[in-house]
């Protein structure tokens, strides 16, 4: 991959925006039938620093596991009135990522074709015309001749909107002067902390004895201010730990906001010509925030369709049932008639590990799905199917 000012001004795909989907699809174009056509990528930042995490599980090989610096077969649930559940996930691993260690990894592939440029660079507008499409940049403008992935637009879910449900979070990643955490599990949702209705909870990822991932996390409309999640952070390294300030150094900070409220667009396909991917194409699934394994498996469809030789723009293929019981889950987390902690604790109370984990990726029957359900608190989610279907009419 050329870090410098492209050789041309015009590519047959252009991709608006350099993050994670972006690279992802160009690293299986790569590897396909496209593999030497000219492409241009186009980010702001060069990607030399750690700035993610990301996380996924599965019972199989996958494309990046070997870049995991950490992989899991067990994880904790932490009830809000401090019962805690030990679940074991087989035939599932939960894996966790370091972004600077991909990014250097598909930087390091990508070097090896010359027809794949990358311009550091603002987007500013992307604009159809008749030949080509036009991605004006602060660096000048360049045309693709075939298409543009948009990952540069704003994913329609408003910071300030009390509808729109986020997932927010602020993490440190942190090292104790002395050996005190277990490494062999995964704290996926500790709600002890939780205070009200809202979802609320802190996120562990131990790597060895002195070193883990704590992340307190909100799966609500309202953000808060980064000093509010850090003194969070501190209040639960004391409280469960013994931690204090002195006794740990922050290696490293992430925080962020994942819109959590579905795509009202039917589809990724603005035009012909160009498509969205990434958040901007709701590669996020609505009702969790993962997207790290999803992303790979969309794109390595779409690569499949851009391989024909008349192919036309994937459009994100949905479940309807599926779709439904991520609306209903965020309408009750939405409504707040009842703490996100209890639903979280039924589910993981009444359900195998194995069980929960396909149902949040999608791989579980409509009958298993109806079944599990009937685990959650039913009067919530009745109001929800409510209101939703009295807000469709």
């Amino acid at each position: 991959m050329t870090i410098a000012y492209p050789s041309s001004k015009t590519y047959r795909y252009i991709f608006a925006g350099g993050g994670m989907s972006a690279l992802s699809l160009v690293y299986f174009l790569s590897q396909s039938k496209r593999a030497h056509e000219p492409m241009l990528i186009i980010d702001p930042s060069n990607k030399t620093v750690n700035d993610k995490i990301w996380c996924y599980w599965s019972d199989k090989p996958e494309v990046f596991d070997s870049l995991a610096q950490k992989s899991w077969k067990n994880l904790w649930f932490h009830g809000p009135t401090g019962k805690s559940i030990a679940v074991d996930i087989a035939p599932f691993q939960y894996h966790k990522i370091r972004s600077i260690d991909w990014y250097t990894y598909i930087k390091k592939e990508l070097s090896q074709f010359p027809n794949i440029e990358f311009l550091q660079a603002e987007v500013s507008e992307i604009k159809i015309e008749e030949e080509t499409t036009q991605v004006k940049t602060s660096l000048g403008d360049f045309h693709a001749t075939d298409k543009v992935f948009d990952s540069y637009s704003a994913f329609p879910c408003e910071i300030d909107n009390p509808l729109h449900l986020k997932q927010h979070f602020l993490g440190w990643e942190i090292e104790c002067h002395f050996p005190i955490f277990k490494a062999e599990a995964v704290h996926l949702f500790d709600f002890r902390v939780a205070q009200g209705k809202e979802s609320e909870f802190m996120y562990i990822l131990p790597t060895s004895s002195t070193k883990a991932l704590f992340e307190y996390t909100f799966f609500s409309a309202q953000v808060r201010d980064a000093s509010f999640y850090r003194d969070k952070i501190k209040s639960y390294l004391q409280a469960f730990y013994g931690l204090g300030e002195e006794d740990y150094l922050i290696k490293e900070e992430e925080k962020g906001i994942i819109p959590m409220c579905l795509d009202p667009r039917d589809s990724q396909m603005v035009s012909e010509k160009i498509l969205r991917i990434g958040t901007s194409g709701a590669y996020v699934k609505a009702s969790t925030g993962y997207s790290f394994l999803r992303t790979q498996r969309i794109n390595q469809a779409l690569v499949k369709e851009l391989e024909k030789e008349h192919s036309q723009a994937y459009v994100l293929p949905q479940n309807a049932f599926k779709t439904w019981l991520d609306n209903v889950f965020i309408q009750v987390l939405l409504e707040q008639s009842i703490a996100g902690s209890e639903v979280f604790e039924s589910l993981f109370q009444k359900n195998t590990g194995s069980k929960m984990l396909r149902f949040l990726d999608e791989k579980t029957s409509f009958w298993e799905d109806l079944s599990l359900m009937t685990t959650v608190p039913s009067l919530p989610f009745i109001r929800a199917v409510y209101h939703l279907i009295n807000r469709s009419k």
